[in-house]
């Protein structure tokens, strides 16, 4: 069974560390625009939050991706994947259906290869889960888990923040 990423929001101190250990995982660079996870902040305060592909069970991505070869798939442990030769982006076309599809807006490029970047959870041990210290991150074997739950648009995110913390939705 695959690992997941569970996600606790209220923790996150913005630290970035996360973003730091996926890079170097990834490019062994400290090159945080190639971190497949993302800390953005929002709202007033600021609130920040990490953003990462959760691989979603229904994967609107891959549904969305309009070649005819399918550049986008899932593998059988439900991790999306790219195949670079497939991929308008790799052609020089600005595709980004599967941003547009994506429910959390979670999806970034890279930005030399200009591919669509996804979480592949460094092979079922999280390196963002192992870094962080605030235990925002952690990793679950959850049968049940669907990273959908977490795939949520940020106004979302911050108005469940607000509520916890202030007792009130976010005015906007």
């Amino acid at each position: 069974m695959p690992k997941q990423l569970h996600i606790r929001y209220d923790l996150c101190t913005g630290c970035r560390a996360c973003e730091l250990a996926c890079a170097l995982k990834k490019e062994a660079a400290f090159w945080t625009e190639t971190a497949s996870i993302r800390v953005r902040q929002v709202g007033t305060g600021p609130l920040d939050i990490p953003v990462f592909c959760h691989q979603c069970s229904d994967h609107p991505c891959v549904q969305a991706c309009p070649a005819a070869d399918k550049a986008l798939w899932a593998d059988g442990e439900g991790i999306v994947r790219v195949q670079e030769a497939f991929c308008f982006r790799s052609r020089g076309i600005d595709c980004q259906r599967c941003r547009r599809a994506c429910p959390g807006n979670s999806i970034a490029y890279h930005p030399a290869s200009n591919l669509p970047m996804f979480c592949d959870r460094c092979g079922g041990e999280p390196e963002c889960a192992k870094v962080c210290a605030s235990g925002a991150l952690a990793v679950t074997n959850n049968e049940s888990f669907d990273g959908k739950h977490y795939a949520l648009p940020e106004e979302q995110i911050v108005n469940d923040l607000y509520l916890r913390f202030y007792g009130t939705r976010k005015v906007k």
